[in-house]
């Protein structure tokens, strides 16, 4: 009588549980799915209900070749077409659907005849078998992490027979790998399992997750795919308890309104972790300058997703070293993302370089500002990638190769023409003072032109972190109007992208402990002459010198630096390990890693002592006379003249002897 009673207990127990809403599996992978190659199109109709595909093949999923995880092994040139039919006999159960799908390298969803999911790099609703999607995807599952995962309305669901139709699209006809594996999972409010077991992967996205970092939600209409551009409507809701752990699902009350997203980043983009851009937004589409995250009010920010870069913190890092110099640059707060209900792991939010008060301080230049001290500022301008509007320098590379500036601020399809050539020609006449002969003079050479302690500090941090990218990508530089009595010279920075610095980067030399990066030739796409240059004038010498020691008593000692490294890792300490779970990639290389721990523990200790490394090798080679013109001994003093600079002095001054 008494294991009666205990096994009706227990058998009640399972009954009620399972009455409460819990996931399953409707159609899965490894079902059995009708298919056809692709190598030309197929029927226009192919997709629907009512179309007869007893003709195609049948085979079990998932679908592709060359990642040794496919149950049917398909030599996939342009595109695969895939359709599975399923019964439900009540919807009314049926709480919510979202489908998780495995892909390489692009695909497109319908459900019941309507197109309910197609993959960022897909812009189009009914691409063609041959189509080419926009850049690469790889698939996820063989690699141990999450399928993507979309939300789909229920409504596209019918009572009766339902159809999901795929179409999987290969990069191009000579790609390595493909790879198709579409799941659908369905919250059941019902005692039971009506359908199957959800698999060991899948998380359940009502689950409540806790951080101490803020979390931000975001969700795109009827779970699209974020594109990579133009931006599309989407909600963004933050939660950031200043003063306890924060939770998803949560109260939003660090921002619960509407934004515009897209895709941003070149290399990233073809990693699993994006990058994305944002732009809030009023309910009427406008731009709303709002406060996030305790940072100055603007409309445009960005989302950067770590991956390559696996201490998670090599932007942070970078940009709290340029603003403890007393430069801006681009504020930050780490934080973990949820898209479209689907944990995407530990993100920065940062700063987008723009022009405004609280960021890049130079003043507003408009379309009619086309004389007289109007034209001469703001304008902010970079050496980098990209297909904007750009001039090119009369000045080669260190590669003897062109160097191109491209227009930022303003927008250069809206810039005069008078403008563009006035930014042009203050940078030539700068270009031509530092290469002149007079380039010392304080007058006639290039220091009029030039904020000095900015390209100090731009250089510091670039060098300290070895930025493989810094001189010849993402090099920003900025001009400010005039003032009455002054011209205003040109600044360097912001600084902008190291998640490959810092010794992350297995190629130019960027991981090598000693060397200038300034100096390291690189292609078509190498730093300009200038750096090298500036060493050669005693004046600027020494103040890369002394600032270089200032910041190394100060902000850079390593006592400082470590203690950086350990606040960020300590605020990290939970988050990291939710992110490696989704992105298990700690012991993989990946992109252009030169070290692979294995460990979070290990890659920060690499960080710290790389650094260490380096700031020890930049002591010894910044703590002697860098200037390339020795005296010899029995120099003929005629032509030669003494200079004592700064003037006026103030405590210290240095003494040059030029020949």
């Amino acid at each position: 009588m008494y294991k009666f009673f205990t096994l009706f207990l227990l058998t009640s127990l399972g009954s009620m549980l399972l009455a409460q809403p819990h996931w399953e599996t409707m159609v899965k992978a490894d079902h059995n799915w009708n298919y056809l190659i692709g190598d030309s199109q197929a029927p226009a109709s192919w997709y629907t209900n009512g179309y007869n595909d007893s003709l195609w093949k049948t085979a079990k999923g998932s679908f592709g070749f060359g990642d040794g995880d496919d149950a049917t092994v398909l030599t996939i040139r342009y595109s695969l077409y895939i359709r599975h039919s399923f019964t439900i006999s009540d919807k009314s159960i049926i709480d919510s659907l979202i489908l998780d799908i495995d892909y390489d390298d692009a695909y497109v969803v319908y459900l019941n005849g309507s197109l309910v999911s197609r993959s960022f790099n897909v812009e189009t609703d009914f691409p063609s078998y041959n189509y080419s999607p926009t850049i690469d995807h790889e698939a996820l599952m063989y690699l141990g992490q999450q399928p993507s995962r979309v939300g789909i309305p229920n409504s596209h669901l019918v009572e009766g027979e339902n159809v999901i139709a795929v179409q999987g699209i290969n990069v191009n006809p000579t790609s390595s790998d493909f790879s198709l594996a579409p799941f659908l999972q369905v919250k059941i409010d019902a005692a039971g399992i009506v359908y199957e077991d959800v698999p060991q992967w899948f998380v359940d996205p009502d689950a409540i997750y806790e951080s101490n970092l803020p979390i931000i939600a975001i969700e795109t209409a009827n779970g699209q795919s974020v594109p990579d551009e133009p931006k599309i409507d989407a909600h963004m809701g933050i939660v950031d308890n200043e003063d306890g752990m924060n939770k998803y699902p949560g109260n939003y009350n660090g921002y619960d309104g509407k934004i515009g997203i897209e895709l941003r980043g070149q290399t990233s983009m073809g990693f699993p972790k994006k990058g994305y851009g944002l732009e809030t937004r009023l309910e009427t589409g406008e731009n709303n300058n709002v406060p996030l995250l305790g940072m100055p009010p603007e409309n445009d920010w960005v989302l950067h997703g770590p991956y390559s870069d696996k201490s998670l913190i090599r932007n942070v890092l970078a940009y709290h070293f340029a603003r403890e110099m007393g430069q801006y640059a681009p504020r930050t707060r780490l934080c973990e993302l949820f898209l479209n209900n689907t944990y995407s792991g530990v993100y920065v939010l940062v700063e987008k370089i723009k022009k405004d008060t609280f960021r890049v301080d130079v003043g507003k230049l408009t379309p009619d500002e086309i004389n007289g001290r109007g034209l001469t500022g703001g304008y902010i301008f970079k050496i980098d990638k990209g297909n904007e509007p750009y001039w090119t320098s009369p000045y080669a590379s260190i590669n003897n190769t062109d160097l191109n500036f491209l227009y930022h601020y303003p927008d250069p399809y809206m810039m005069p023409v008078v403008q563009k050539d006035y930014i042009k020609d203050f940078v030539t006449d700068f270009e031509n003072a530092l290469a002149g002969a007079q380039f010392q003079d304080p007058v006639l050479g290039y220091k009029p032109y030039i904020d000095m302690q900015s390209f100090v500090d731009f250089y510091l941090v670039n060098e300290v972190s070895k930025n493989v990218d810094g001189y010849r990508i993402s090099t920003y530089l900025h001009k400010d109007k005039d003032k009455i009595d002054r011209v205003s010279p040109i600044k360097a920075g912001p600084v902008w992208d190291f998640n490959i610095a810092f010794g992350n980067a297995n190629y130019l030399d960027a991981s090598v402990i000693s060397g200038w990066q300034s100096e390291q030739p690189a292609g078509d796409r190498s730093p300009p002459f200038w750096w090298t240059r500036f060493k050669e004038d005693p004046e600027y010498l020494h103040l890369l010198q002394s600032s270089w020691n200032t910041y190394r008593n100060t902000i850079l000692s390593e006592t400082r630096v470590d203690q950086v490294i350990d606040s960020l890792t300590t605020l990290l300490a939970d988050a990291q390990q939710r992110n490696f779970s989704a992105f298990p990639i700690l012991d993989r290389h990946i992109w252009p890693n030169n070290y692979v721990g294995g460990t979070y523990a290990n890659e920060i200790n690499y960080l710290k002592n790389w650094i260490f490394d380096r700031m020890a090798w930049m002591d010894s080679n910044l703590d002697r006379h860098l200037f390339p013109n020795s005296v010899p001994g029995n120099a003929d003093p005629e032509g030669m003249y003494l200079k004592i600079f700064p003037n006026p002095v103030n405590n210290e001054f240095s003494l040059a002897l030029n020949v």
